[in-house]
C-alpha cells in the first residue's frame, strides 16, 4: 500500500531551509518526495511539517521496552529510535541465576532470563526502534566475583574484553561507561584502555558519563579525552553539563577542550537533553565510600550514622568537602534537589530535601539517611543543575546531538521521558527562539544518524526507512511537567515507524 503526504513543510534533516512538496511511502520505505496526484491513501498536510522520526542518542529503555513494547511514551512524541546502555548501566551480560540490577535506574521486571546480548534481543518485540551499547558495570559484575566496587585484576580485565567482543561481534554498537557510578568508579586507566581497545578494534563508539561534571569537570573532560587520543576511539561525552552555579563560568572552557581535541584529530562528540534540570538515584548524593558497600551494607552504615555523631560528623564533611567527584549536595543545595521518585515513602514526592527535613522534624541530611535506609524499591531525584543560558550554548553547539536521558522507573518521572522532542522545538523554536525548525530538526534527526553511521534513517531522502513525523508547528506544545511528567504533548498529528502509523 502507498500513502502519499500532500503539501507539507518538509525538514529533511538537514539544516535545509523548509520546502513544500509531497512525499509517497511504501510499506517500510520512502518511495520518493516530489509532487503526486495519486495513492492509496492521502493525507492533506498543508501547514503541517514532516520530517524524520526523532533520534534519542542517550536513552535508557533496557527493560521498559519490555514492559511496554508499544513504547508510547517515545512514540508519542515522536521518538522513533534510541540508543540504550548509556552511562554504564544495563542488564546484559549475566548469569542465568543473577540478581536483577539497576531497578533504581530501569525500574522493575519480573523474569530477568536471559544470559547475553542475543537472549536479551529474543525478548524484545516492538514497533520502536532501538539499539544498544555494551555497558560496563555488567562486565564488571560478570567479571569480578563478590562484591565488584574494586579494582579489577588483570585476569578479570581479560575476561572483560573477552565478553565486550563477544557482545559487539554479537552487534552492540560500542561500549558505554559511567564513571561517576558503581561499579564502574573503580575502575583504573589500564582497566579502561584495555576495554577501549576491544571497541577500536570493532571501529565502535565510547559513550561515557565522565566522572565528574562539577568542581572537577575540566580534569574531568581531560581524563574521557585522553583516553579517546590514547586508543583513537570515537567519543561521545553524555549528557554535556557544567553542575552548580559556581561551575557555569567553566563551559566556555570545556567547549574550547572538546573543539580542540577534535581538530587535533579526536574523534568526539557530546549529548544533551533540553533540560536546565535533571534526573539521577537519589543514592548518587553519598560519597564513593559509601556506594561501593553492598546495600545490606550500605544500610548498616547509614543507620549508625545516625545513631554517632562522630561517624555522622565524617559523613558530612565527605559530602561538603568532595575530592575527585560531585557531591550534589554541596554543588546544588537542599532546596535544589527533590524527590522524583520514592517507592516506600511516595508521600514526599515533589518535595525538596529540606522540606522533607521539615515533614520529618529533622535536619536535611538525617531526613535523606533515613529515607535511603527505608527504600526498598525506585529512588529518584530532580536536580537543578545549570543555567539557561549555558544550556542553549550547548544546544547551539555543532558537535551536540539531541538526547533525551528517560527513565522509566514508575508513575513518576522526570518530564524529558515523553516530551523532551517536543519540549526541545517549543522551547527552542517558539518560547525561547534560538533555533529555527530545520536546525532543531537537524540536531534530533539527521545529526545522530550521522554519528551512529545510520543510512536509512534521519534523513528524507527516497529509499529511507518511512519513519516520519508530522506535526502542527502553529499548536505543538509541550504539556508536561514535574507534577504531571507523562502530560501528552499537543501538535503531533502523526508518527510512523518503519512506516506503520502509531496513532498519536
Amino acid at each position: 500500500m502507498t500513502t502519499l503526504i500532500k503539501n507539507a513543510l518538509i525538514s529533511d534533516g538537514t539544516e535545509r531551509p523548509l520546502y513544500r512538496s509531497d512525499l509517497v511511502f511504501e510499506g517500510s520505505a520512502i518511495k520518493d518526495i516530489g509532487h503526486f496526484e495519486s495513492a492509496d491513501k492521502v493525507i492533506d498536510a498543508d501547514g503541517l511539517i514532516l520530517c524524520p522520526g526523532f533520534m534519542d542518542m542517550h536513552a535508557h529503555s533496557d527493560l521498559e521496552i519490555l514492559r511496554n513494547p508499544s513504547m508510547d511514551h517515545k512514540l508519542d512524541q515522536g521518538i522513533t529510535f534510541d540508543v540504550s546502555g548509556n552511562c554504564g548501566v544495563g542488564v546484559f551480560p549475566r548469569p542465568i541465576d543473577g540478581p536483577p540490577s539497576f531497578f533504581d535506574i530501569l525500574g522493575r521486571y519480573d523474569n530477568w532470563d536471559w544470559t547475553d546480548y542475543p537472549s536479551y534481543l529474543e525478548r524484545v518485540h516492538s514497533p520502536f526502534n532501538i539499539v544498544f551499547l555494551q555497558n560496563h558495570a555488567m562486565l564488571r559484575m560478570s567479571a569480578i566475583k563478590g562484591n565488584p566496587n574494586r579494582k579489577a585484576t588483570a585476569k578479570e580485565v581479560k575476561t572483560m574484553c573477552n565478553l565486550l567482543e563477544k557482545s559487539l561481534d554479537q552487534g552492540c554498537i560500542g561500549l558505554s561507561s559511567g564513571l561517576y557510578y558503581a561499579p564502574n568508579m573503580y575502575a583504573d586507566e589500564e582497566e579502561i584502555l584495555a576495554l577501549l581497545r576491544v571497541v577500536k578494534k570493532h571501529n565502535k563508539m565510547f559513550c561515557v558519563h565522565h566522572r565528574c561534571e562539577g568542581d572537577f569537570i575540566l580534569e574531568s573532560v581531560d581524563e574521557v579525552l585522553t583516553y579517546a587520543k590514547k586508543t583513537g576511539v570515537k567519543l561521545e561525552i553524555s549528557h554535556l553539563k557544567a553542575i552548580g552555579t559556581k561551575n557555569q563560568c567553566k563551559m566556555d572552557q570545556v567547549l574550547e577542550k572538546i573543539h580542540s581535541a577534535r581538530e587535533n584529530g579526536v574523534d568526539v562528540l557530546f549529548d544533551q537533553y533540553p533540560y536546565e534540570y535533571g534526573s539521577t538515584s537519589l543514592y548518587s548524593l553519598l560519597p564513593p565510600s559509601y556506594l561501593k558497600l553492598s546495600h545490606q551494607d550500605l544500610v548498616s552504615a547509614l543507620t549508625k550514622v545516625l545513631h554517632d555523631k562522630a561517624e555522622k560528623d565524617a559523613l558530612v564533611e565527605e559530602i561538603q568537602h568532595p575530592h575527585g567527584w560531585d557531591s550534589v549536595i554541596e554543588l546544588c543545595g537542599f532546596d535544589n534537589i527533590s524527590v522524583a521518585v520514592l517507592e516506600t515513602n511516595p508521600q514526599y514526592r515533589g518535595m525538596t530535601l529540606n522540606q522533607c527535613a521539615e515533614a520529618m522534624k529533622c535536619d536535611p541530611y538525617d531526613a535523606l539517611f533515613k529515607l535511603l535506609i527505608e527504600e526498598k524499591g525506585s529512588a529518584l531525584m530532580f536536580d537543578i543543575t545549570q543555567s539557561t543560558e549555558n544550556l542553549i550554548k550547548i544546544m547551539k553547539d555543532p558537535l551536540m546531538c539531541f538526547g533525551t536521558d528517560a527513565l522509566y522507573t514508575g508513575n513518576a518521572a522526570h518530564p524529558r521521558s515523553s516530551s523532551a522532542s517536543v519540549h526541545a522545538l517549543d522551547f527552542f523554536c517558539k518560547r525561547t527562539p534560538v533555533f529555527t525548525w530545520e536546525q532543531m530538526i537537524n540536531r534530533m534527526t539527521g545529526r545522530v544518524a550521522d554519528r551512529l553511521g545510520i543510512k536509512d534513517r534521519g534523513h528524507l531522502v527516497k529509499g529511507a526507512k518511512a519513519d516520519l513525523v508530522l506535526f502542527n508547528p502553529n499548536t505543538l506544545r509541550d504539556n508536561s511537567s514535574t507534577e504531571n511528567p507523562y502530560a501528552k504533548c499537543s501538535g503531533i498529528e502523526a508518527v510512523w515507524s518503519n512506516g506503520v502509523l502509531f496513532q498519536n
